[in-house]
């Protein structure tokens, strides 16, 4: 599958906008805290609650746009200035997409930029697997992403013989979660997809440079994005996206 990727949509999207190279416009990104980003849900094993990913949150003339990483960086400067910075590190892919998702909500590209709040995340992991279930029955889902909520109702949803999962965390990988045993992320996406009928990807592949090997071993499997940080790309490259209780 082919994707217009954060620095290529960026790029179309300034020039879209108009006068890119005179764009007086100001990203300010910093790391949101966990009580910022989630607030207090119930389950207290998400991600953002154990230190192990932040969500960086830029902001154009006011419109917000937002992206996990594991290398938060701030930054504030021209959106144009992001084509500088080092294009390898996470941390600055990372700034590319949280400002792609601010500038495509800016030019009514894109919606639900901002991260869902205490239990929602909850309540959209219901929805969500609700949603596969309804369009694909009672299928094999793969995860690729640990996102507990979404990996609990899938496994209640579809027996946790039928759900897969990967992950980049190493105190996941080998781990049981939910009645799932999960596989490494760098090494087991081959696997997880030739044991699904259907995967679920968390948005986050789009700004940790993993998404190209992502792509190139999941052949035609139906496939979801979920999450804020594929906002803008999942839109602008028509991919459907799961994300129920986003702002």
């Amino acid at each position: 599958m082919r994707l217009s990727d954060a620095y290529q949509t960026l790029t179309a999207l300034l020039e879209e906008h108009g006068a890119s190279d005179l764009l007086q416009v100001v990203v300010n990104s910093r790391a949101l805290t966990a009580q910022e980003a989630i607030g207090e849900p119930d389950r207290r094993d998400f991600p953002l609650l154990q230190g192990k990913e932040v969500l960086i949150q830029a902001e154009i003339d006011g419109y917000v746009g937002q992206a996990f990483t594991s290398d938060p960086i701030p930054y504030e400067g021209l959106v144009k200035d992001l084509f500088k910075l080092d294009r390898k590190r996470p941390g600055h892919q990372a700034l590319v997409v949280a400002s792609l998702n601010a500038l495509a909500c800016k030019m009514g590209k894109t919606d639900r930029t901002i991260h869902c709040l205490n239990n929602e995340p909850e309540e959209c992991a219901d929805q969500l697997s609700k949603h596969v279930f309804e369009k694909h029955g009672r299928c094999r889902v793969g995860i690729i992403g640990y996102q507990p909520a979404i990996l609990d109702h899938c496994s209640r949803q579809f027996g946790a013989e039928n759900v897969f999962i990967t992950d980049l965390n190493p105190n996941n990988i080998g781990q049981i979660r939910y009645g799932v045993e999960v596989w490494d992320g760098t090494k087991d996406t081959g696997r997880i997809v030739e044991n699904v009928d259907v995967l679920l990807i968390t948005g986050t592949i789009l700004a940790n440079g993993t998404y190209e090997s992502i792509f190139m071993e999941m052949g035609n499997k139906p496939f979801y994005f979920y999450g804020t940080t594929c906002a803008a790309l999942a839109g602008i490259n028509k991919i459907p996206r799961l994300c129920y209780k986003s702002r």
